[in-house]
Formats: C-alpha cells, sequence, structure tokens
C-alpha cells in the first residue's frame, strides 16, 4: 500500500524549509525564497486506477506561503473498486496556500471521490481551485462524490457534499446534461468577482457568493471541457491578491529584510520553467527530501 505525499513548508534565513515525502505523488521545487516555494506535484505512475487512494497531506507553518501546482489532469479510470483523491491541508496564522487544480476526469464505469479537508489558522488563506470533467470524449461519466470541510479557528467556514453521481445529477436542478465544473474557492479574505461577465457567455451556470465569515467561492459550470473563461482568471487575480498582501505583511515584520515574490505568465516566477526540473528523470517508489538553506 503506497502511503500519502506529505509536504510542508516554513519560512527560514536565505531559503525556506521544504520538507516533502513521496506517496503517489513526487514534489518538484520549482521557486523558493526566504518565506516557501512554489512546487509542482508529479504522478510517479498511472492515476487514477481503480482501487487506488491518493492522499496528499500538506502543512503550511505560520508566515510562510506555498503555491502548489498540479502540472496534467488527472483520469479516474474505469474499474469495479473505487477510487478516491484526499487532499488535507493545514495553514498557519499569517500563511498563504494556494492551490491550482487540473481537470480531473471521471471516466464511465467507475465510483470516484475527490476530498478537500483545509484548516485555517488566524489570518491564514487559501485559494484551492478544482476543476472537474464527467467522461471522457464520448463518454457521460461515472459516479463523483467531491466533499469540503473548511475551518479556521471559530469553526466551520465552508462545507460542502456535492453528489454527482449518475442517478443524482439526473434528478431536477441537479446538473443536467452539464459536463464541466471548475470552482474557486478564497478563504480567510473576500476578494470579490472579477468583472461581470455577460449572461451566458461563459456557460449556463456562473455563480459568485461571498461566505458567511471571510471567504468567497466562484463557481462555473459548462456542457463543453473546457471553455471557461473566467475561474482561471479569478484564480489568477485572487492569488495575485493574496500575495500582495503576505508581502506587504512580511514587510511589516521584517522591515530591510523584505523579499518580494513576483509571479510571472502562467503563475512561475521570471524565468522559471515548471516542467524543465522533472524531464528524463526516474522517480523512486518512495522518498523524504529536505531542501534547505
Amino acid at each position: 500500500m503506497t502511503g500519502p505525499t506529505r509536504l510542508s513548508v516554513a519560512p527560514a534565513t536565505g531559503r525556506s524549509r521544504v520538507h516533502h515525502t513521496t506517496g503517489h505523488l513526487t514534489v518538484r521545487i520549482v521557486d523558493q525564497d526566504a518565506g516557501g516555494a512554489r512546487v509542482g506535484l508529479i504522478a510517479t505512475r498511472a492515476l487514477l486506477l481503480s482501487g487506488d487512494d491518493v492522499r496528499i497531506e500538506v502543512d503550511v507553518a505560520p508566515g510562510a506561503w506555498l503555491d502548489g501546482v498540479e502540472p496534467t489532469g488527472t483520469v479516474a479510470y474505469e474499474g469495479d473498486a473505487p477510487s478516491s483523491w484526499t487532499i488535507h491541508a493545514t495553514v498557519g496564522d499569517g500563511a498563504v496556500l494556494t492551490w491550482a487544480g487540473r481537470p480531473f476526469v471521471v471516466s464511465d464505469e467507475i465510483a470516484t471521490h475527490r476530498s478537500t479537508r483545509i484548516r485555517v489558522h488566524g489570518t491564514g488563506k487559501v485559494l484551492m481551485q478544482e476543476k472537474v470533467v464527467l467522461g471522457r470524449a464520448g463518454q457521460t461519466g461515472g459516479d463523483l462524490t467531491t466533499p469540503l470541510d473548511a475551518t479556521d479557528d471559530t469553526g466551520p467556514v465552508q462545507v460542502e457534499h456535492l453528489d454527482l453521481g449518475r442517478k443524482a445529477r439526473r434528478m431536477p436542478g441537479i446538473f443536467g446534461n452539464l459536463r464541466s465544473m471548475d470552482t474557486v474557492t478564497a478563504l480567510g479574505w473576500t476578494p470579490g468577482p472579477p468583472g461581470e461577465p455577460e449572461a451566458g457567455t461563459t456557460g449556463p451556470g456562473e455563480t459568485y457568493f461571498p461566505l458567511d465569515r471571510s471567504g468567497a467561492v466562484l463557481r462555473w459550470m459548462g456542457i463543453g471541457r473546457f471553455r471557461d473563461r473566467l475561474c482561471d482568471a479569478a484564480f489568477t487575480a485572487w492569488r495575485e491578491d493574496a500575495m500582495r498582501d503576505y508581502r506587504h505583511q512580511r514587510s511589516a515584520r521584517h522591515p530591510g529584510h523584505a523579499e518580494e515574490f513576483v509571479l510571472g505568465e502562467g503563475g512561475c516566477s521570471p524565468g522559471t520553467d515548471a516542467t524543465a526540473s522533472t524531464a528524463g528523470r526516474a522517480v523512486p517508489a518512495r522518498r523524504s527530501v529536505t531542501s534547505s538553506a
């Protein structure tokens, strides 16, 4: 049985401390400074096969930042045994976690479960993007459940359980013939919507709502695979908001030692290549790695 992929980051002098343990996924550091790191998560084998249980555990220490990227999409393949993909994230006071998900494709004849649990402490901020596609080309897609459980020091912030099984989504007002859903969730602050799209121009379903406490959710639903021009733009803008606040807070805490993290095109710092560090490398079945100054 393959264990969880574990990833943690903490600020340090010179360069942040990044610890990671390989499971179904391995971690590649793309960019790094004293406060945190941008990392890519690479599959160590074909995913998501029938019976696979992928677990990702993330810990962002107080005052740190972590930008996680799934470089490629994931297909939940057909099979008799259910599969699952679970993310557990803890974000400390004054920390920022951003997570750019890629399409999670649910094949015919599979029951799969994609779960996200987030714990935010103090003034921490989280930005998550999750893309779901029901069915590969020519398919309608199997059964999917996708819960989100987000809490802060006071209690629940956003608790949601979506049942997108074949039977449930045929019910009136649920999903109908739609096949794609893109969701951007911000926790710890309430960014506004990225403009007001003209009704029907981005897809059949467009919803923005602020949470009762600090946070907001933007959701797009459509028929095509990904014609969404709304959520990607929102994620980019909201990530810049979160990192701008982080830089200001860090400058206030460490006057004279401010290190500015600048996102370039595609979210990388200028001059970085998110794929160059992984090309042609064999990945061991399991290992624990520490990267520090």
